[in-house]
């Protein structure tokens, strides 16, 4: 088969979509002519084709889009993936893949559906956008295979379809080789527990509710992950509540991350229940942490026994209390047992049989 993935930030960012295409392409390369288009540069570590789009990423992150109008994709980001999709075109229409999985949703999506339409290829839209308008539009494209992440998801996109068509339930996955609780560390100058949190600093991961939440605890620090549009909203808080010795923020490759999950002793994210899935907190299972995140029915899913869950992670003493509860408790092996249950070999031979 041949088979081209699409994603702009590619090259640029390491969020849970990014790893997503990396781990998946590098493993259905080993049967198939698969190719990645994206706008970032290529890290050495593809066993699959790089095809460059040239579309630039800024540095900084616009808070705010000067169009505000999300649904209708003109927002600052969903401009950009238009123009890669557009400048994308010509090379899709000359490699003809048999596969094409638009991972941006929106245009992308739209533009995806009329190459596969016109050329005959099938169309594969994966969930993770979780439940709500983004998914609502990709199902309206009419994809060939809907991939659910979890139950929940799955059940909602058979609910909210208008079409006939065809869904699968396929999780997202962790390298288990990487992810271990065997292997370097990084030396934080932080009081213990260390209590880590990998997200973006955008209102739905609920960065600020987990920096309260640890400011709760009678001892402890939080490492915080990542960066986003309120970062700097995010670093004034976390110092003002806990101070340089209980917060640090910084932002790490994908490659230095299993490194500071095994450094700390608890991770937590408590995104909203729209969150489709998080492929962090596999990562975190598989390094030996328990996990603190919302009660949902995803997040049980994924998390299953290996955590403790905040049915309301905006109360602060609910979210601490929870992460207490976490750090007191005896997990032994059972966060990398649950881990298990996800090793990406294990998913790319599904997709690999469903395709």
């Amino acid at each position: 088969m041949k088979i081209a993935f699409l994603n702009f930030y590619s090259g640029f960012i390491a969020r849970g979509g990014e790893t997503f295409v990396h781990e998946l392409a590098n493993r259905l390369a080993k049967k198939n002519e698969t190719y990645v288009f994206q706008a970032g540069p290529a890290s050495g570590r593809e066993k699959y084709s790089v095809v460059r789009i040239n579309v630039s990423m800024p540095k900084v992150w616009p808070e705010w889009s000067p169009i505000r109008y999300p649904r209708f994709f003109v927002d600052y980001y969903k401009l950009k993936e238009l123009r890669f999709t557009i400048k994308s075109l010509t090379k899709i229409i000359r490699l003809r893949p048999d596969i094409v999985f638009p991972l941006n949703g929106g245009w992308q999506a739209f533009i995806c559906s009329l190459y596969c339409r016109f050329f005959g290829a099938k169309l594969v839209i994966v969930g993770q956008s979780g439940p709500g308008w983004d998914d609502r539009w990709n199902l309206l494209m009419k994809p060939n295979l809907f991939v659910a992440l979890t139950s929940r998801q799955l059940a909602w996109a058979k609910q909210a379809t208008i079409w006939k068509q065809d869904f699968v339930l396929i999780p997202n996955g962790v390298d288990l080789d990487r992810f271990k609780a065997a292997g370097k560390k990084v030396k934080l100058a932080l009081e213990n527990p260390i209590i880590m949190m990998a997200a973006a600093s955008t209102p739905d991961k609920r960065v600020e509710q987990g920096i309260r939440a640890v400011a709760g605890l009678p001892t402890g620090s939080l490492l915080l992950l990542g960066k986003g549009p309120l970062d700097e909203r995010v670093n004034k808080l976390g110092y003002e509540l806990l101070g340089k010795k209980k917060f640090h923020h910084v932002s790490v490759s994908h490659d230095q991350m299993p490194a500071y999950y095994r450094s700390t002793d608890l991770f937590t994210l408590c995104s909203f229940s729209s969150e489709a899935f998080g492929i962090v907190y596999l990562e975190a299972m598989a390094s030996g942490l328990p996990v603190v995140a919302t009660d949902d029915e995803s997040r049980r899913e994924i998390i299953d026994g290996a955590g403790v869950f905040v049915k309301n992670p905006d109360n602060a003493e609910e979210y601490s209390t929870a992460l207490a509860q976490a750090l007191a408790t005896s997990w032994e092996n059972l966060p990398r047992k649950q881990a298990e249950k996800f090793s990406w070999d294990d998913i790319a031979a599904k997709y690999e049989k469903v395709l």
